[in-house]
């Protein structure tokens, strides 16, 4: 694995820094990131290389575009050769921190980043980051809205939404900038020795073992946000999680702490947010579940962090916040049976929240690629809370054997074919979930096309019997 000891600390990301370079863009991407870290670069005057092992076919329309850039693109493996004439290197987060041509160009002593490191190290606006396994889109929604209550300008990115590398030219000083952040963004930050004005950790539990191998690395990596704050930076932590103790994150870094949730200075009373800002009213969020309130609590303690005056930001920022696509969200109605898409659910914690969401019996699709973590409770949870089970994906099987005489179908195939046997399983007043809690990656490129794929079953008309 590539150190991330912090004396590695990469220069050159400052302005006027990339003039003349050769960079490799390792990682094109169906969804922009590559195409929008190679514009960056183009336009400070850098001569880019593309490179990418996936599909020609499949990344035609943003290989072409980025040939419009006048960068080269490079499909096939991803071999040494590629690094000649290069002397930087952009990796893609979603690129494994021991890829052979990551390692070797750490070797040859090239300087490897990201686009995260890009924007963190040159934004001027204050910067709110948001971190932890779940929650961090939505309570990074909820946040935007919020501050965007205010009437100040907001720029929301990092692991949501567009490459915020695409707008650095139009960041002001007065402007806010908030940024989702993953654990394999942040292991990369963590060389250029940055972290958040206000970081936000949302909860720790383990995830993506797959990549970081034990929790201890998993949770350095997520450190990251907080191991470089200074005084006058707040870290807004979560009073109640055990394990962000055991992580040692209530200590780390030098910036002021401000405790949210049961213990903390802000806390949920009913169905408002209290503070020392005094109280704020939740009532009207469109959000789903209990854990959706502590999503808006989490929010409302990091905006606190940052304005003087934030109540009515808060209320009509939870108020405005829409379900993020497959985080919960409804997507069919048919013969009083709601589908609902929470394919984001990767993780055996977040299904559990998505059970508890609902005071309406539940027919469960679960399953797909493990990541490691720990199901005992989650199969616990199944069967107290779901009328039956419908077992998908590689996993699928696994689940139906662990829940013994609980009603349980496994379906290998389509999620079509999950989505009708759900459908005959329910009654008019279920829940048909599709809450996952594992990985998309053994039948779909990613948790949105498993979602999508749900989406257009549940709108399907029924298979006539």
């Amino acid at each position: 694995m590539i150190p991330d000891d912090p004396s590695r600390a990469e220069p050159g990301l400052e302005a006027g820094s990339l003039k003349d370079r050769h960079a490799l863009v390792l990682g094109l991407g169906r969804y922009g990131g590559g195409l929008e870290t190679t514009r960056f670069l183009v336009g400070e005057g850098a001569q880019v290389r593309v490179a990418d092992s996936g599909s020609p076919e499949a990344l035609a329309e943003p290989a072409q575009a980025v040939r419009d850039l006048g960068a080269e693109v490079v499909f096939g493996p991803q071999e040494p050769a590629l690094l000649k004439g290069i002397d930087l290197v952009v990796a893609s987060p979603a690129i494994p921190f021991e890829h052979p041509l990551l390692l070797e160009a750490t070797r040859r002593g090239l300087p490897v980043t990201t686009e995260t490191n890009f924007v963190v190290a040159r934004v001027t606006a204050p910067v709110l980051g948001i971190t932890g396994t779940k929650g961090k889109s939505t309570t990074t929604a909820l946040v935007t809205s919020m501050l965007r209550a205010t009437g100040r300008r907001v720029h929301q990115g990092g692991n949501i939404g567009r490459p915020l590398v695409a707008e650095l030219d139009r960041i002001g000083p007065g402007d806010l900038v908030v940024l989702e952040l993953s654990s394999f963004q942040l292991w990369w930050t963590r060389r250029i020795q940055r972290s958040p004005n206000v970081t936000l950790v949302t909860n720790l539990f383990p995830e993506h073992l797959d990549r970081h191998g034990r929790l201890e690395h998993y949770a350095r990596a997520k450190r990251a946000a907080l191991d470089f704050q200074r005084p006058d930076d707040v870290a807004v932590l979560p009073a109640d999680d055990a394990a962000v103790r055991e992580a040692d994150w209530l200590t780390a870094g030098q910036g002021r702490r401000l405790l949210w949730g049961t213990g903390g200075k802000v806390v949920l009373d009913g169905d408002e947010v209290v503070g020392p800002f005094g109280r704020a009213s939740l009532e009207g969020m469109q959000l789903f579940g209990a854990h959706n309130r502590r999503n808006a609590l989490a929010a409302a303690a990091a905006v606190s962090a940052l304005l003087d005056q934030p109540v009515l930001a808060m209320e009509r920022g939870a108020r405005d916040t829409q379900p993020l696509p497959h985080r919960l969200q409804p997507v069919h109605d048919e013969g009083g049976v709601l589908f609902v898409d929470d394919s984001n659910s990767t993780h055996p914690e977040a299904a559990m929240a998505a059970l508890r969401s609902f005071d309406r019996p539940i027919v469960l699709i679960a399953g797909g690629k493990d990541k490691g973590a720990d199901r005992t409770a989650l199969l616990d949870a199944i069967r107290k809370q779901t009328r039956a089970v419908v077992a998908i994906g590689t996993t699928g099987p696994e689940l139906a054997a662990a829940l013994g005489d609980h009603p349980v179908t496994v379906i290998p195939g389509s999620m079509a074919e999950a989505v009708e046997a759900a459908r005959g399983l329910a009654r008019p007043g279920d829940v048909v979930l599709l809450s996952p809690a594992f990985s998309s990656l053994d039948q779909y490129a990613s948790y949105a096309v498993r979602g999508d794929a749900f989406r257009e079953a549940a709108a399907a008309s029924p298979k006539a019997c």
